[in-house]
């Protein structure tokens, strides 16, 4: 018998020793693993709603909150200490600063009385990166301006563009320091535009930026609103547009709009009124150039009930709709679909639009003494629904995506406002590795 080598012994002794190695260690991993959770179970998932703004402008104004519950938390947007307080009321009127409200499901609204002249209605909103608002006038009788409130700990930065019936007006960049705000007149952005769009770019910061519009004779206010901002989208509805004000029919109502893009926008209109949707007259296939502010007019009578616009664009547009009566005046705008909406209501008797091909809400009323109702609704392309006196609290779900706005008024005057989230819950996650999971016990 031939013996093999001492030299092929040896490796073969050391391969099997090193396979016996890998096999250990292989076997080593493979416990660890077992023992480590499953990585989807191991990742901590946290959701929050972030805080709002409400605005008070550098106004003798009254300016009241409506807030989720006089137990919400809220604190000067002015202030940089990060504690918040109790509101201890609701309706909560703000009078000095604006305010930051502790985030909510309950979405919360800001409304601005003039006594006598106007009433004016708006959500309040956490800061969004690209804002559009259409149709505020820079003409003489305006004062028309925008606030910008930075409610952060450092400095944010805007650029600011206006444009008008001939395309873009002007640009300018603006700091807004930390917790203050700036306020800054249309007439300086756009001088003598009889209707202007306003795009807001945030390009640092988190800044909650609003536009009001107030008509004035000499030192006589005429009227007021907000214009709501929006995101152009190519697809634009625009409910609970106000018909009449204390039994008298409002006959003047105007689309305004502009194509946000680098290309013209060719638009169709149609108006849901009293039941029926149609396209009036001059208002299919329009073109619109990109920067250039358009406005058309409605039918002088849109019927007894709040009615809507539906707008189809080939490319994105922003559009709002105004209804003046007399001195005072209303600005509609676009609402995005949505199936959850709650709101404080403040014991203000609004007529709530919904605007969908097929519409089935349930709505829960808490009243002011806190009993609830339940109300299921149901209808086709538009349905108005009247709140009933002394309800607080009105929580709407729906079946399928709803446009929605809700409009009222008062002896003071008019107002109308689209149901779209201040706010939307911010989700982040956070992987946990398990290092007991590496000793045994």
């Amino acid at each position: 018998m031939i013996e093999a080598p001492r030299s092929i012994l040896n490796v073969f002794r050391n391969w099997r020793i090193q396979s016996a190695g890998f096999l250990a260690l292989a076997l080593g991993v493979t416990a660890i693993a077992a023992l480590q959770p499953d990585p989807v179970d191991s990742v901590v998932r946290t959701s929050s709603i972030p805080a709002t703004v409400c605005p008070k402008f550098d106004d003798d104004v009254r300016t009241t909150a409506l807030l989720p519950s006089s137990k919400t938390r809220i604190k000067s947007a002015a202030s940089r200490k990060p504690t918040f307080i109790k509101a201890r009321a609701n309706p909560y009127l703000i009078n000095n600063n604006s305010i930051v409200v502790k985030g909510s499901e309950v979405t919360s609204a800001v409304i601005r009385t003039r006594s006598g002249a106007f009433t004016a209605a708006t959500t309040c909103l956490i800061g969004d990166g690209d804002q559009w608002f259409v149709g505020a006038s820079g003409s003489l009788g305006s004062r028309s301006r925008i606030v910008a409130i930075n409610s952060g700990l450092s400095t944010s930065s805007l650029e600011i563009s206006a444009f008008s019936s001939d395309g873009l007006a002007s640009t300018r960049s603006l700091a807004v320091p930390a917790v203050s705000q700036r306020e800054i007149r249309i007439d300086a952005l756009a001088p003598g535009a009889v209707a202007t769009a306003i795009r807001v770019l945030t390009q640092s910061g988190r800044v909650s930026i609003y536009l009001v519009e107030e008509a004035s004779r000499g030192l006589q206010t005429l009227g007021g609103d907000f214009i709501a901002s929006q995101t152009p989208a190519t697809k634009v509805t625009i409910p609970a547009i106000p018909s009449s004000r204390s039994g008298r029919t409002i006959t003047d109502h105007q689309i305004f709009l502009v194509a946000t893009g680098k290309r013209a926008a060719v638009i169709d209109v149609e108006l849901i009124s009293g039941g029926s949707r149609f396209t009036p007259v001059g208002l299919s296939e329009v073109t619109v150039q990109p920067g250039q502010v358009r406005s058309f007019r409605l039918p002088k009578e849109l019927g007894r009930r709040p009615a809507a616009v539906l707008i189809t664009s080939t490319e994105e547009i922003a559009a709002t709709v105004s209804s003046t009566i007399g001195n005072e005046f209303a600005w509609s705008a676009p609402a995005v679909a949505i199936q959850n909406f709650t709101v404080n209501v403040g014991g203000l008797e609004p007529v709530v639009t919904f605007v969908a091909k097929a519409i089935r809400v349930d709505v829960e009323i808490t009243s002011r003494t806190g009993k609830r109702s339940v109300k299921r609704l149901n209808g086709s392309e538009i349905l108005n629904w009247k709140v009933p006196a002394n309800s607080r609290r009105v929580a709407i779900t729906s079946a399928a995506p709803v446009h929605i706005g809700m409009s009222w008024s008062t002896a003071d005057g008019f107002t109308s406002m689209a149901f779209n989230p201040g706010t939307e819950l911010e989700r982040s996650s956070m992987p946990i590795f398990d290092i007991d999971a590496l000793f045994d016990r």
